[in-house]
């Protein structure tokens, strides 16, 4: 057996049994391990965003990459299944292609989409997949999973430009995405996150021709879509 896998995992467990959060004095006494090989295990978690730290908090608690893996052991479905209304609700106030994502590894992976009755429609093929840096859905996924940014930009198959930074730093601030055609020419997209507990767990996104969305139509897809996200949100603390 590899003792610094073993490790690893054991911190893993003890987050997990103390309900996703603990503190690190914690940690490295119920893994019999010092503070400081606590601390550099917890570190290298981070960077993979399988632990985070919240602002102003003394505990670790599981991160978005744990939720990554338990996603790829099978609930796509029931998310899907969860999140189809709330698709179909903005559809048919939209007219325009509609659609759910989920983040797969360092990629977008399309879950399911319902499409424009109008001309001029874009696909989104289910189960496709595109690197987060080339699409507003994706950007959702770069400016509120912990560790991806970072992650994405260190990796040399990728291309971060100052422009996708900037636009990642806005999203941030405003809550959502928007794409007019730099991504996908001729196309103009919005897009916005939905969370569980906290955690940013899917994006909901919308497309069509630029020149039907334009800029105002845009903002005011996004702000008919986060109620609508809030809305099924509400149903998710009402079933907790």
């Amino acid at each position: 057996m590899i003792q610094s896998i073993e490790r690893a995992y054991l911190i893993l467990v003890i987050i997990a049994r103390e309900g996703g959060a603990a503190k690190l004095k914690h940690i490295s006494e119920k893994a019999k391990l010092t503070k400081s090989t606590t601390h550099n295990i917890l570190k290298t978690f981070a960077s993979l965003g399988l632990v985070k730290r919240g602002i102003c908090d003394t505990q670790y608690h599981l991160g978005a990459g744990i939720q990554n893996i338990s996603r790829a052991t099978g609930d796509d479905n029931a998310l899907k299944a969860f999140l189809r209304p709330t698709l179909q609700r903005i559809a048919e106030k939209s007219k325009e292609t509609v659609y759910l994502a989920v983040l797969n590894g360092d990629e977008v992976s399309y879950l399911d989409a319902i499409e424009s009755t109008q001309m001029l429609s874009r696909s989104r093929p289910i189960g496709g997949r595109e690197p987060v840096s080339r699409s507003a859905i994706g950007q959702i996924f770069l400016a509120f999973v912990p560790g991806l940014f970072d992650r994405v930009k260190a990796n040399p198959n990728e291309s971060i430009t100052k422009e996708i930074q900037e636009q990642v730093t806005k999203v941030a601030n405003i809550g959502y995405s928007v794409a007019l055609d730099a991504i996908h020419p001729g196309v103009n997209c919005v897009a916005v996150p939905w969370r569980q507990r906290g955690e940013v767990r899917a994006a909901i996104g919308l497309s069509g021709p630029s020149a039907r969305l334009a800029s105002k139509a845009l903002t005011s897809h996004a702000i008919m879509m986060i109620r609508e996200v809030e809305q099924s949100f509400a149903r998710t603390t009402n079933e907790d």
